[in-house]
């Protein structure tokens, strides 16, 4: 074996390795945890009871408050709260307290043009589909016309997030994967806000239509101009929807603190 065959072989080891390593992690707050650990559970009990309007915008908990009601010990409440402090859910004061975090109008418009960005590049950079990935999306997009007539929103929500995850998944970059997916838990919340009738579930599809028509014809910039018009079509509901609150109205919805 010459020397650049036992460099490879060497290489290849350390990648495997190396992805042996990373596959008992996940990426949270912009870290790697360790998978099935106490910090781990903790971070996704707390997202998820947020994400549930358990814990309302404004609410100021004490990481006891927190730890009791998970029945699980300080330490690995705290860490967690430092991963959801990175991902903006949370904003930790030493020795006071957790605030919760709403969203600001000026956030809203900001995570939508990230997403709109974001969702962009990856579907251009997918395009030309293969015929058997072409045949699963236009298989997506089936699910979703019945809505349009039922008026079922909470149903489409669920095809709606399969399209768009889709190209996401396609892509296969784990760290977009992880924003755009951190961007979806963060308006799990309000989807329903956006799409509230049959009328605004029709007008959503039309927007998947003129992005598959794009997709068909692997036009990247018919496809940029209907991601972002579609996006925007979303960001304009949601940004009429919350304009008659303001901020400091928003947050002190959520003063009055835990709803169990």
């Amino acid at each position: 074996m010459n020397f650049l065959s036992r460099t490879s072989c060497l290489v290849y080891k350390k990648l495997y390795n190396l992805n042996n390593i990373i596959a008992n992690f996940n990426f949270y707050g912009g870290l790697f945890v360790r998978s099935g650990t106490k910090k781990e559970l903790a971070y996704k009990k707390i997202k998820e009871m947020f994400l549930e309007q358990r814990f309302l915008p404004g609410t100021m908990l004490s990481e006891n408050e927190i730890a009791n009601v998970l029945v699980m010990s300080r330490t690995p409440v705290r860490e967690a709260l430092q991963l959801l402090q990175n991902e903006g859910f949370v904003t930790v004061y030493p020795k006071q307290g957790v605030r919760f975090q709403g969203i600001s109008n000026s956030a809203l418009r900001e995570i939508l043009e990230l997403r709109a960005a974001v969702e962009g590049y990856v579907m251009a950079a997918c395009l030309p589909l293969s015929p058997q990935r072409m045949a699963e999306v236009e298989a997506i997009i089936e699910l979703q016309r019945p809505c349009c007539f039922s008026g079922d929103v909470e149903e489409y929500l669920v095809h709606d997030a399969a399209f768009h995850n889709y190209f996401v998944e396609l892509y296969g970059n784990s760290l977009i994967s992880a924003v755009v997916r951190s961007i979806a838990e963060r308006f799990r919340s309000v989807g329903l806000k956006v799409l509230r009738d049959a009328e605004s579930v029709r007008v959503s599809f039309q927007g998947h239509l003129a992005i598959m028509e794009a997709v068909r014809a692997a036009d990247v910039r018919a496809a940029l101009t209907a991601v972002y018009a579609h996006i925007n079509f979303g960001k304009s509901r949601l940004i009429r929807t919350l304009d008659p609150l303001t901020a400091e109205e928003f947050v002190h919805e959520g003063s009055d603190g835990f709803q169990a």
